[in-house]
């Protein structure tokens, strides 16, 4: 037998091995979830949520859905301000799969396709898809433009009026045709993969003096995803400015990439780029808040609440037990949110421990809390090594804790 068959017949024991291996021990690795991002702006998932966007896009099998609900015309009277925008939201899209040295370069597909009688835009890029629904600009105080007939997703849902898309399509005459259209998305883009979504947190308290539609998507995306089983982040709009940069540098300058590829494509169809203080005062910055919910899979008849969720996160609810959630993401080679929630108010113990029980790092040492979720940024240059950690938290008698995983 030859040296070459041998070696040969090696490598396809050494396969099966694996394998098997994989199966005695559970170990085979799980795909990311989908991560679906759904926003009320073109350029809202790159101010608001770019650093965590560019993770998913780039992270090993794992895929991104972008869903644009609005074509944010503001009160522009020409098309091709919102058709600028729409575009600059698929370059940014690309730019974000494009972000890695690895990267090769490959070319969009752009269609218009039917979701439930309405005309949708899809562009699917490597191991991406953006879809833009066109929706009119609903104006920060939830009540329209001129330019859009006075339409706005608020309306929508607080009142029944219909909205017509900037294109001329069917319009959406109810908040029900509205959901169903982006279940039935999600359906086809998720189907039965573990999903993570992202969306701007609806709740006035935990995101104040944000704008409408930015508040609305949240509400869209709490509601399409109602009764299935998802992690979702939820994300700070504009009060993001009056908070401290805390972002890591390659984090900010994948959030500053995707953005100027935005602006960059503005430019070039003529209009204004948005590369400007106000807006680049966003750079460096993202703070959001994290759940996890049980339920079912994505499926074709999915019930639709007429109001935000009443076990979420962002409604005040009350705590009956102190609770550490796992943090998110995890495993994680940048940073991580861990949130955890207290049922009344004390001194609150919060530290990280080796496999073998030895302190790392501690983030707090007996501080008073209020009541309530609270959260703890985890950045892996805190860490001494990549491994396996444990965080633990302790308030009186009670104590909890959670892996964490640090890769390199």
């Amino acid at each position: 037998m030859t040296s070459t068959l041998l070696r040969i017949l090696a490598f396809g024991l050494a396969i099966v091995w694996s394998f098997a291996a994989q199966a005695q021990t559970g170990t085979t690795p799980k795909t990311p979830p989908v991560a679906v991002y759904i926003t009320a702006h073109p350029d809202d998932w790159q101010l608001f949520m770019g650093a965590d966007a560019c993770a998913d896009v780039q992270r090993a099998g794992g895929k991104a859905v972008f869903i644009c609900l609005t074509g944010g015309q503001a009160n522009e009277p020409s098309n091709d301000f919102w058709l600028g925008r729409e575009a600059a939201f698929q370059a940014a899209v690309q730019q974000a799969a494009n972000l890695t040295a690895s990267a090769s370069g490959g070319v969009p597909t752009t269609k218009t396709i039917t979701v439930k009688g309405h005309t949708v835009v899809m562009q699917r890029y490597r191991n991406t898809v953006a879809f833009s629904l066109r929706l009119p600009d609903g104006n920060l105080d939830g009540k329209g433009q001129p330019r859009g007939g006075f339409q706005s997703m608020r309306q929508l849902f607080k009142d029944g009026r219909s909205m017509s898309p900037l294109d001329g399509g069917a319009p959406y005459v109810s908040w029900d045709d509205l959901i169903q259209t982006i279940q039935r998305i999600l359906k086809k883009e998720v189907g039965d993969e573990r999903v993570s979504v992202h969306a701007p947190q609806p709740d006035e308290r935990h995101n104040p003096r944000d704008h409408s539609d930015h508040r609305m998507a949240g509400v869209v995306a709490l509601a399409a995803t109602s009764n299935i089983e998802c992690r979702t982040l939820l994300y700070v709009g504009y009060d993001s400015r009056r908070r401290p940069t805390n972002l890591q540098p390659l984090q900010t300058a994948n959030q500053r990439a995707v953005y100027q590829a935005y602006s960059e494509t503005m430019t070039s169809r003529g209009q204004p780029s948005g590369w400007e203080p106000s807006h680049l005062q966003f750079i460096g910055r993202q703070y959001s808040q994290v759940r996890h919910k049980n339920g079912q899979q994505l499926g074709d008849t999915l019930a639709i609440p007429r109001a935000l969720p009443s076990g979420s996160q962002s409604d005040g609810e009350k705590y009956t037990s102190l609770k550490l959630e796992p943090n998110y993401p995890n495993p994680f080679d940048q940073s991580s949110l861990m949130a955890y929630q207290l049922p009344e108010a004390g001194a609150v113990w919060l530290r990280v421990l080796d496999v073998q029980g030895r302190e790392v790092l501690r983030m707090l040492n007996g501080e008073q809390q209020k009541a309530g979720r609270h959260e703890q940024w985890l950045d892996v240059s805190s860490f001494p090594a990549a491994g396996l950690y444990i965080a633990e938290l302790r308030v009186g008698d009670e104590r909890r804790t959670c892996r964490l995983q640090i890769i390199r």
